[in-house]
C-alpha cells in the first residue's frame, strides 16, 4: 500500500507514515513527526528537531476488522521557556495510550450500554473502558456550569439496602432533569447543593418542591429564605393513602373469613384510585367493598373529599376546607386520620404553596424510575462517584453537553 495514501486515510495530517504491518487480527502502523513541527506543550513553540526520541504503542480505531495500533516516534524537548520533557502530540488522549478519537468511540459505547458490553465490541479491557467513561463524565462535568433554574424539587432515591439514599436536585423550572446528586439525606446533603451556587444563583431560585423531611427544609430556610418551600401533591396523596391503609388492616385484622379478608387485600389498589379514573369493574369492586365493610367505604369517601383541597384557586379557601373535612370525618374514623391531619397543619404554609403555584415533583418520579433502571442495568454500582456522574448524564443537564475530546 501506498504510504501517502494510508496517511490519507489516518487523517492526522501532524504525522507521517514509516511504515506497516499486517497480522492476523491486528493492523500496526509506525508514525512520526516530521521535522519543525516537534511542539513544547507548556509554549506551544515549533522546534525543528529533538535530542532524543521513544515509541509508544496506543490504539486507535479499528479498520477492515481488525484492531489498529499506532506507534509514534516520540521526541524529547529542551525548550528556552524551560520545559524539559517529551512533545505534545494532540491527537492522544491524555493520560491513557489510546487515541482521542478512540476514547470518544469508546465513550459513545459506554454512553449507551453498559461498561461489559461496551468493552466487549471494543475489544479492550473493562477497566480501560470503565476509566474513560469516568474520566470523560469527570471532565464533562467540571467545564459544565448549571443552568439557570427558579424551581427545583429535591426527592431522595434509595440506592442500597438498609435505608441507603442519594438526595436527588432535579429543574422543574426548564426541561434540564437532574442538577446534582450526593450520598445521604441529610441536611448537610442539599447544603453541599448550595453551597455551589453563586449568590445570583440562589437568589434565582423562587420555588422549592419536596416532601415534608425536616433536614431538607431546615437546609433550604437556612440557605434560600427567600424561596417558597412547596410540599408535593403526590407525597401528601401518599400520606393519605396510608390512612386509608391503615382502617384497611385494621378491619381486616376483625374479620373471621378468610376469603372475605383475601378479598379486602387484593382489591386495595381500588380504594387508592380516583373516582375519575375507575372503570366499570373498579366500581362492581367499590360496591362490594360497601356491602362487606361500611367503615372501610366511609373511609374511601373521606380520601374523596380531600381531594377537592387540590381544586381551589386560592390558599385561604383551601385551608377553610382543610378544618371542614376534618370536623365532618366520622368519629369512628377520627382516630385513623388524626395523624394526618395534624401534619398537614404542622406544615400548613408549604401545603397551601401548591395551591399558589400548581407545582409538583411528577417530573421527578419519572426520572426516579430512569435511575432505578440505570442502576439495574449495571448490577449496583460499587463506585458511587461514577453512578452520581451517570445519573447526571442520563438523567441529567450533561445529557445535553457533547463531549469535548
Amino acid at each position: 500500500m501506498d504510504l501517502s495514501l494510508l496517511e490519507q486515510l489516518l487523517n492526522l495530517p501532524q504525522v507521517r507514515v514509516s511504515r506497516y504491518q499486517f497480522l492476523n487480527d491486528e493492523v500496526i502502523i509506525w508514525v512520526y513527526i516530521p521535522e519543525g513541527q516537534h511542539r513544547c506543550p507548556k509554549c506551544g513553540r515549533y522546534h525543528r528537531h529533538v535530542t532524543e526520541q521513544v515509541e509508544v504503542k496506543v490504539r486507535d480505531l479499528s479498520v477492515f476488522g481488525k484492531k489498529c495500533y499506532l506507534i509514534i516516534q516520540k521526541g524529547r524537548l529542551h525548550c528556552s521557556c524551560s520545559y524539559r520533557g517529551y512533545e505534545a502530540i494532540d491527537f492522544v488522549d491524555k493520560y491513557q495510550r489510546q487515541t482521542t478519537r478512540f476514547t470518544e468511540f469508546l465513550f459513545q459505547l459506554c454512553d449507551r450500554m453498559t461498561i461489559m458490553n461496551a468493552a466487549e465490541l471494543a475489544e479492550v479491557d473493562w477497566k480501560r473502558a470503565y476509566k474513560t467513561d469516568r474520566q470523560t463524565l469527570s471532565s464533562m462535568e467540571a467545564s459544565t456550569s448549571l443552568p439557570k433554574m427558579t424551581a427545583i424539587g429535591i426527592d431522595e432515591i434509595a440506592f442500597e439496602k438498609r435505608h441507603r439514599y442519594f438526595t436527588i436536585v432535579y429543574d422543574l423550572s426548564h426541561d434540564n432533569g437532574v442538577l446534582f446528586a450526593v450520598e445521604g439525606r441529610k441536611k448537610e446533603s442539599v447544603k453541599v447543593f448550595f453551597d455551589q451556587l453563586s449568590p445570583q444563583q440562589l437568589e434565582d431560585i423562587k420555588i422549592v418542591c419536596m416532601d415534608m423531611w425536616d433536614p431538607y427544609i431546615a437546609s433550604v430556610r437556612e440557605k434560600v429564605p427567600h424561596a417558597d418551600i412547596v410540599f408535593d401533591r403526590f407525597h401528601i396523596q401518599k400520606h393519605l393513602h396510608d390512612c386509608i391503609d391503615i382502617v384497611r388492616r385494621s378491619i381486616a385484622r376483625d374479620i373471621t373469613d378468610k376469603h372475605i379478608r383475601l378479598y379486602i387485600k387484593n382489591n386495595r389498589w381500588v380504594l387508592y384510585k380516583n373516582l375519575e379514573c375507575y372503570t366499570k369493574d373498579d366500581h362492581n369492586t367499590l360496591l362490594k367493598l360497601k356491602q362487606i365493610n361500611e367503615p372501610l367505604y366511609e373511609a374511601y369517601l373521606v380520601k374523596e373529599q380531600f381531594d377537592r383541597f387540590f381544586d381551589y384557586k386560592k390558599p385561604a379557601w383551601a385551608k377553610k376546607f382543610l378544618k371542614k373535612w376534618y370536623q365532618h370525618i366520622p368519629t369512628h374514623l377520627k382516630v385513623f386520620f388524626q395523624p394526618f391531619y395534624d401534619m398537614l397543619i404542622k406544615y400548613l404554609r408549604g401545603v397551601l404553596s401548591y395551591i399558589k403555584h400548581r407545582i409538583s415533583n411528577a417530573k421527578a418520579e419519572g426520572l426516579n424510575h430512569k435511575i432505578k433502571v440505570l442502576k439495574r442495568m449495571a448490577y449496583g454500582y460499587r463506585d458511587k462517584d461514577y453512578f452520581k456522574l451517570k445519573i447526571l448524564r442520563r438523567c441529567g443537564y450533561l445529557k445535553q453537553v457533547n463531549p469535548v475530546f
